[in-house]
């Protein structure tokens, strides 16, 4: 398969890189701020538009800042190129609904590359709770305040929490079922410049209680904790778990409490294998519910559950 990455962020250098290389890809990058020789790849561009023409790729991967997705997945699209974006995959419902239109008219790939729920410590979890009647589920996401010249802190690139961590937000109640919201509260706090640096809330649905805390700012957390009346499940490390280690997963009940020691696990190669059959079986609205439903989630946060 050609791939063709547009930027060459962290996520990629990280993560998306010696996935592809490891499934013996043709791998072409366009950047523009990266001037130095990228090993292990067969082209580099400094343009995206001249890559999209001149590459040809099967599949499109976009790793730009925030305010670049829909326009760069637009013209993937609209070159009808199977495309990856990195989460947040647009700003808003209008733009997804926009990219979500060309992907049905063209008949090609289009999904947001999120992917912390295909590591086995959350397949686990899931599965432990599956069948809860009523669970308590506390997410906490808090990271040291990021540096002033960081694109997380740039309302000119779309950065802040509610894009940076929302798509961790609004996948959690889809996650674990959680569907019929009763009623929420919700503290957001912003910077001098209006951006979003704090989302707090404890929204409760008929299947459960969710209760986040998500913000830049603070001692690093990094957590998920799911309870019922016999049980409590955590895991940390949960939005970004590392593939090389071993992760533990703690489970409480009113016994005892116990470690389960979990092997070691690569979350974006589980995603794009999935990803890989659905381009295979041609099944490209697999994706297109999850995304509408996470975005209308969280643009629900901010517009209406402060109400």
């Amino acid at each position: 398969m050609k791939i063709l990455i547009l930027g060459y962020s962290n996520i990629v250098r990280k993560r998306v890189l010696s996935v592809f290389k490891e499934k013996k890809n043709s791998l072409f990058i366009a950047s523009k701020s990266f001037k130095g020789k990228i090993p292990g790849i067969k082209k580099q561009f400094k343009s995206y538009e001249y890559a999209l023409k001149k590459c040809k790729p099967s599949l499109v991967y976009i790793s730009l800042p925030n305010s670049e997705h829909f326009f760069w997945a637009k013209r993937s699209l609209d070159y009808k190129y199977n495309t990856i974006v990195d989460k947040p995959i647009t700003s808003n419902k209008n733009q997804l609904r926009e990219l979500i239109d060309i992907s049905k008219k063209n008949k090609k790939l289009l999904v947001e590359s999120i992917f912390f729920n295909y590591h086995l410590q959350m397949k686990k979890i899931i599965k432990l709770h599956k069948y809860d009647n009523f669970k308590k589920i506390d997410s906490k996401f808090i990271i040291p305040k990021p540096d002033k010249k960081s694109l997380l802190m740039s309302k000119k690139f779309h950065g802040g929490v509610l894009m940076d961590m929302g798509p961790y937000i609004s996948s959690i109640p889809r996650l674990f079922d959680l569907k019929t919201m009763l009623n929420k509260q919700i503290k957001i706090k912003k910077n001098k410049d209006g951006l979003i640096i704090s989302i707090k809330f404890l929204i409760n649905f008929k299947e459960g209680k969710y209760n986040g805390v998500f913000e830049f700012g603070g001692t690093y957390k990094n957590q998920i904790k799911i309870s019922n009346k016999n049980k409590t499940s955590v895991i940390n490390r949960v939005f970004s778990p590392p593939d090389n280690e071993n992760l533990y997963l703690k489970l409480i009940s009113k016994k005892n409490e116990k470690f389960l020691r979990l092997k070691k696990d690569n979350c974006f190669r589980n995603f794009f294998n999935e990803v890989l059959k659905i381009l295979k079986d041609k099944k490209y609205n697999f994706y297109y519910d999850r995304m509408s439903d996470d975005i209308t989630f969280r643009s629900n946060l901010i517009k209406k559950l402060s109400n």
